[in-house]
């Protein structure tokens, strides 16, 4: 068997392949298999990647969670408006509203200074061998944990070769392929251009995984380096000509997770657990943060980014359920977990895999069991402040086990200002107490309709099985008692006395210290059971790869990866026939007349739009209105927001920034049917900030003459 899993490793390294030609997130190091040139590219492959020399990917970074690529030789970057969202939120105020009236410096000394993390791949190489080395013979848990040393010293070797690099190492296939990466970290981005909110995301929540769209969904940064405009080795070409439909395309980005190479039991456990779980616990989120907020402009500022985030994931998953429910995904992928079953039977070699089947079968059975009640607690730590800051003080006072009161002290004093404010976690919660409360006792009242015994137990008849009123009442009690909700008085005591403030008794220490013991056991039995799943899925890819002759798409994982297609419209529904460009004209149909707030925008506005004679370049020449939106049938997910879409040329036609509501369960599944991806024209970007922005400089510094 050890031979058959070698052989079977060489074929992971080499069969990256795709069944279809628009189908797959492929690595960099796949282009080759492609017939790029058949498909429709009028440039050499070697000019998209080109692992001895320069060549387009040079001009891509990741930036945060999304992808960019420069778009001058002096650092310009471009990417999505919802990308720099949460950080032009933070940088506004009441008096200066970036986030609501956009942003433009028209020179150096007025670009924002952001935190926005850069990094740009130098180079990778596969280190499968080092990662599984000394992995025979384990447990599942065991292999997990001597994977994770040998990253761990794989990681320290390769920063001392490399001490001004980031280095990573990404698990191309699960248990098989590893592949480590080297990036060039650029740590000074700042905001040049953010279009006004009402252009930036026109259509709001209400369009968002939605077709037809119209918002210019970009922003422009800059990124530096030792104080000056960082000089890329490449950047993109701006082309005014657009697109038209079924021309070739292209994106590079950094796709985040795929789940297309999981169990069929993964699907069950998406659909019937985590996207309803989480998108029902961020709408009650978003409401009672709304609600909290009201019209208050400082507090709406401070939870746009969260709201955003939110939002954008609520329906994401929404959309993945109704995608999930309307076709025969799960359905396929057990039919496809079944033939191999058979496949297994049916050749001698592969005997052993066979009983993996119905192990999967029941370690997700027990997953979801326990699934439920592990969801709501982990928001509980991530989303009520109290909750966090007794986490805190019980991590605190497990130090002090190890520590005398002086040695404890001395470390506080030690800790740099920031560091000292885990402690508590309280000092911002000023004016929010209201909030941590509804959501605090909203998620006890969640985690108290539990049926696992050991969560049953410690939290007492006081809250199982109570109503909401009677939960409402607890937690109330609870928080008047609490002295961790006084921000003024608990940081007062942390400042007098950090070991007072650390060991004085408090109800929410308490009900943490009954409630984590039995987290932390559940944690562990899932740690246990996705170790084994994880120990599955490299065999079930096995058995995929050797009766499909090789074929088999990685999944993506936020790694440099090509995607190719065409511009092209759908029928999402019976009778409904969407074209592939929307126009400025969708913009002031949806605007005018309208009470939706998504779609507000100020009569000069409008009428600016409907006065406006752009450049012709700008113009669509079928029907002379300038482009806002177009589709395009290429694999992305999450990740790919603010990939360039480049046409066969190598131009920059586009900024990717989302998916059709269908095309949400692209995680799971590509179809030609309904995966399309939506990005901002070009044409659109440069009319927005030639005619709205007034960016001249900029424009010019793109080489882009209107």
């Amino acid at each position: 068997m050890k031979k058959v899993f070698s052989i079977f490793l060489v074929m992971a390294l080499m069969a990256f392949s795709s069944g279809s030609h628009e189908e797959g997130i492929f690595p960099l190091s796949e282009l080759s298999k492609l017939d790029l040139k058949k498909a429709g590219l009028k440039i050499e492959p070697s000019e998209i990647y080109n692992e001895e020399g320069n060549s387009l990917v040079n001009a891509l970074v990741r930036l945060g969670g999304c992808t960019g690529s420069f778009i001058s030789e002096k650092g310009l970057i471009i990417t999505n408006h919802h990308c720099v969202y949460g950080t032009v939120a933070s940088l506004s105020t009441p008096e200066n509203n970036y986030l609501e009236n956009g942003f433009y410096a028209d020179s150096y000394d007025k670009e924002l200074k952001t935190s926005l993390p850069c990094k740009i791949t130098l180079s990778f190489e596969d280190v499968s061998a080092k990662m599984l080395e000394g992995i025979d013979e384990l447990t599942a848990l065991e292999k997990k944990a001597k994977i994770r040393d040998n990253r761990k010293s794989i990681l320290e070797e390769e920063q001392k070769l490399h001490p001004n690099l980031v280095i990573e190492v990404s698990e191309m296939l699960v248990g098989k392929v590893y592949t480590l990466f080297r990036y060039k970290e650029l740590k000074d981005v700042r905001i040049v251009y953010v279009p006004p909110k009402n252009i930036g995301k026109f259509g709001g929540e209400t369009d968002n995984w939605e077709w037809p769209r119209h918002n210019g969904d970009f922003s422009i940064v800059r990124a530096y380096e030792n104080g000056a405009p960082y000089q890329p080795e490449r950047h993109l070409e701006v082309s005014t000509n657009g697109t038209r439909e079924g021309d070739f395309t292209f994106i590079l980005g950094y796709p985040g997770r795929t789940y297309r190479n999981q169990p069929a039991e993964f699907l069950e456990y998406q659909n019937n657990y985590i996207l309803p779980i989480i998108a029902d616990w961020f709408d009650y989120r978003i409401n009672a943060i709304e609600e909290f907020a009201g019209d208050d402009v400082a507090k709406k500022l401070k939870y746009s980014g969260t709201l955003a985030s939110l939002n954008n994931v609520s329906k994401n998953f929404k959309g993945k359920m109704q995608g999930l429910r309307r076709t025969d995904v799960i359905e396929k992928t057990y039919e496809g977990q079944d033939l191999l079953k058979e496949f297994a039977e049916q050749n001698p070699v592969f005997s052993e895999y066979v009983p993996l089947f119905d192990k999967s079968e029941k370690l997700h059975k027990r997953k979801f069991e326990l699934i439920t009640d592990n969801l709501y607690l982990s928001q509980l730590y991530r989303t009520s402040n109290v909750f966090s800051a007794a986490f805190n003080i019980v991590e605190a006072r497990r130090a002090l086990q190890t520590q005398s009161k002086k040695e404890f002290l001395a470390a506080v004093e030690a800790e740099p200002e920031a560091d000292k404010k885990k402690y508590n976690g309280l000092f911002g919660l000023k004016d929010a107490v209201s909030l941590d409360l509804e959501l605090f006792t909203e998620l006890i009242y969640r985690i108290a309709q539990t049926k696992l015994p050991e969560l049953k137990q410690v939290l007492g008849p006081e809250l199982v099985g109570r109503s909401k009123a009677e939960v409402e009442v607890y937690m109330n009690k609870l928080y008047k008692k609490s002295r961790l909700v006084d921000t003024e008085r608990s940081k007062a005591l942390y400042d007098r006395n950090p070991y007072r403030f650390v060991k004085a008794k408090d109800p929410i220490v308490d009900l943490l210290n009954r409630v984590q013991p039995v987290y932390l056991m559940y944690q562990m039995e899932l740690q246990q059971i996705n170790a084994e799943i994880d120990e599955i899925i490299p065999k079930f890819n096995d058995l995929e790869m050797a009766r499909n002759s090789g074929e088999f798409i990685p999944d993506a994982n936020s790694t440099l990866r090509f995607t190719y297609g065409y511009v092209k419209g759908y029928e999402p529904e019976d009778a409904k026939v969407y074209s592939p460009f929307t126009t400025i004209s969708g913009i002031v149909e949806k605007a005018v007349g309208s009470a939706n707030p998504d779609y507000f925008l100020q009569d000069e506005i409008i009428e600016k739009l409907k006065k406006i004679e752009p450049a012709d370049v700008l113009k669509n020449p079928k029907n002379g209105s300038v482009v806002v939106c177009f589709l395009y049938n290429m694999d992305t997910t999450g990740g790919n927001s603010g990939s360039p879409i480049m046409d066969a040329y190598g131009r920059l036609v586009g900024v990717n920034f989302d998916r059709s509501y269908t095309a949400t369960i692209n995680d799971y599944a590509w179809n030609e049917s309904y995966s399309r991806s939506i990005g901002v024209d070009i044409r659109y970007v440069l009319y927005i900030m030639k005619y709205f922005g007034e960016a001249d400089e900029v424009l010019d510094e793109m080489g882009v003459k209107l």
